[in-house]
């Protein structure tokens, strides 16, 4: 973020917040490399997860990495709304918070979409150009606008990068946040109220209504053979979905504010590993449990439980456990996460494609240092140059995907 009026300016550096995004983009990497190499011969990550029964079951549902980027927008975009109303400054310029976003997310997005549509794209599909040139392009139009969520043609990214319908979420949340930030300002337990209206009714509308929209969708895709219950789970998973895990990060996000200064000591540090454990253990009982108890509003115990366990560990203001989640290691992956969470599907599937013969035992650590060394190149060149502000190694800390 801008070092006038973005997040770090207004409010500091949370340590804890670098080493929960590289949690998440790690959880996301788990997830498509059990997914997509558990038929490779001895790979040796693949084994260690199966190995060990409660880490495959949170690695094969290591999308919940996303519901926690998510958490993470919530919480920080907001600050800078709380801490104006509580300084009784006006509102955030609307204005200079799309262009800091701007700056934020576009240059390295622009860098990969040329990279994944002319040299990624022909790798996995060599003639797609050249058979299917209109679509191509639409495609590549749609990406290039965050409007490739919006369609059954364009939603799984030419099979090449599905991860990619995360960053319209996004996009499109962060046109709505000078908007929704005054709400929660007045209204925070009002507005996540709200929220979880909205997520809540979109989500039954998707699977039970909207049936002009699931019969454009359908129409739509009809050609590629695109099923209802796909196009309903394409409608269920767009924007008013999420609205109560960007609600929760923004309540999450004034507790930090309210409890910044106040950071506990002694035995009280031991609290927050406490109900982060709980959080984890509660987690892993409905992964491996399922959520039928809860019927069709399941869904909801993912995000209540992910911000019980993200608020004890960046909102209750231990030091040991700030220390551990803003650990080196963990800090570097989440400070290069945005990239690693571009790059990391298409360099799976061009290992799969490509390296299928490579040895169990180097295929995962050639992978991930692959994904690595390309997010810190990404970061390195394109990231840090278009940041604003004179310091852009602090200044990227404030920074989010």
């Amino acid at each position: 973020m801008s070092a006038a009026g973005g997040v770090r300016a207004e409010v500091g550096f949370i340590p804890a917040i670098e080493g929960m995004r590289g949690v998440a983009v790690l959880w996301v990497i788990a997830f498509h490399y059990l997914a997509l190499r558990e038929g490779a011969p001895g790979d040796a990550l693949v084994a260690a997860l199966k190995a060990w029964p409660p880490l495959e079951a949170f690695a094969r549902n290591g999308y919940l990495g996303v519901d926690l980027f998510f958490l993470i927008t919530g919480f920080l975009l907001t600050l800078p709304w709380f801490r104006h109303a509580d300084a009784g400054l006006p509102a955030p310029d609307w204005r200079a918070f799309h262009a800091r976003r701007a700056r934020r997310i576009l240059p390295a997005y622009y860098a990969h979409l040329v990279i994944l549509f002319f040299v990624v794209l022909p790798l996995l599909h060599p003639r797609i150009w050249i058979q299917s040139t209109p679509f191509a392009t639409f495609n590549l139009g749609a990406h290039f606008a965050f409007l490739h969520y919006t369609s059954p043609l364009t939603s799984s990214s030419m099979t090449v990068n599905g991860a990619l319908w995360t960053l319209a979420i996004e996009a499109q949340y962060y046109l709505l946040v000078p908007f929704v930030a005054p709400l929660f300002v007045k209204w925070p337990l009002r507005a996540l109220a709200a929220s979880f209206a909205i997520a809540a009714g979109w989500r039954w509308l998707a699977w039970h209504d909207l049936d002009r929209l699931a019969s454009l969708y359908l129409q739509l895709g009809a050609r590629a053979g695109v099923s209802e219950k796909e196009v309903r789970h394409l409608i269920a998973t767009q924007l008013p979905a999420w609205a109560f895990h960007f609600g929760l990060g923004i309540v999450l996000g004034r507790a930090w504010m309210l409890r910044a200064g106040k950071p506990v000591s002694g035995w009280r540090q031991g609290w927050p590993f406490v109900l982060a454990a709980l959080a984890a253990w509660a987690l892993h009982g409905i992964l491996r449990g399922g959520t039928a108890i809860f019927g069709e509003m399941g869904w909801a115990a993912f995000p209540v439980l992910l911000a019980a366990g993200f608020g004890a560990i960046v909102s209750w203001r231990s030091p040991a456990l700030e220390r551990l989640a803003g650990a080196t290691p963990l800090a570097w992956t989440g400070r290069v996460s945005y990239s690693a969470y571009l790059y990391h599907l298409p360099l799976l599937l061009l290992l799969n494609a490509h390296a299928s013969g490579m040895d169990g035992v180097l295929a995962p650590f050639a992978y991930l240092a692959t994904v690595l060394a390309a997010a810190a190149a990404s970061y390195r060149f394109v990231e840090r140059p278009y940041l604003a502000g004179t310091d852009h190694s602090k200044t990227s800390r404030s920074s989010r995907m």
